[in-house]
């Protein structure tokens, strides 16, 4: 587990080393708007919500915190065993609403399929990095960031949902899935951040609405036969 979490914090480094140091400066402006959520939860600049500000609570194959309101919960750690993992809406009596940093690396090597429930906003900094058997992915309606890595070196994806309510895809998050041939966002979609594709060298087709932020690097060591299709708003 430790030496997964090693390769995917060394091969995220190496990638970034790859930007111009023009698109690797932070720019906080960029996720101000998602500061505060109107439902009493801080997504944090990071969007990580993995303060340490509350304690973790063991929930089966699971461990959460709750959110700073304490009226719904986020997932910290799963630990379980399965291989296809359907992940619960609800950590005890509270409601699910996120996926936390690195809360399914560390037993990536264990899971072929993943099902996240209807209910939750975001999910985390290399929340499923490198779960490298997952061939398939289908994110609910409600989730509104993708954090940075998420996906990172998900290597076997080969098909992903994205749902109309997604407005950010942060740096690296689908980064060197190598299988992934189609993409396509919704009409609520700002922001795409560096290198978000890079190395996704089957990537034949992605969609995005028109007036959507784009990093200039957001797909870099793609094909040159990638086809971006602009889409006007409705």
């Amino acid at each position: 587990m430790v030496a997964r979490r090693f390769w995917a914090a060394f091969l995220a480094v190496m990638m970034m080393l790859a930007c111009t140091a023009a698109f690797c400066e932070d720019d906080d402006e960029e996720f101000e708007e998602f500061d505060d959520d109107p439902n009493g939860f801080n997504y944090f600049n990071d969007i990580s919500g993995f303060e340490e500000r509350n304690f973790n609570v063991e929930n089966g194959d699971y461990t959460y915190q709750l959110t700073e309101d304490g009226e719904s919960a986020f997932i910290v750690k799963y630990h379980g065993p399965e291989a296809d993992v359907v992940v619960p809406d609800h950590m005890e009596e509270y409601p699910l609403v996120g996926i936390g940093d690195h809360s399914f690396e560390d037993f990536a090597v264990n899971i072929t399929s993943i099902t996240l429930p209807e209910g939750i906003l975001w999910i985390g900094v290399q929340a499923f990095a490198t779960c490298d058997k997952v061939t398939s992915i289908e994110i609910p309606e409600g989730v509104e960031l993708l954090g940075d890595r998420c996906f990172l070196g998900c290597k076997a994806l080969e098909s992903i949902t994205i749902p109309d309510s997604v407005t950010s895809v942060g740096d690296m998050a689908f980064a060197v899935c190598l299988n992934l041939k189609e993409i396509a966002f919704g009409p609520n979609l700002e922001r795409i951040g560096m290198a978000a594709f890079q190395a996704c060298q089957a990537l034949e087709k992605v969609t995005i609405p028109e007036g959507t932020e784009v990093a200039e690097n957001a797909f870099l060591g793609c094909s040159p036969d990638l086809e971006i299709i602009r889409v006007k708003a409705e």
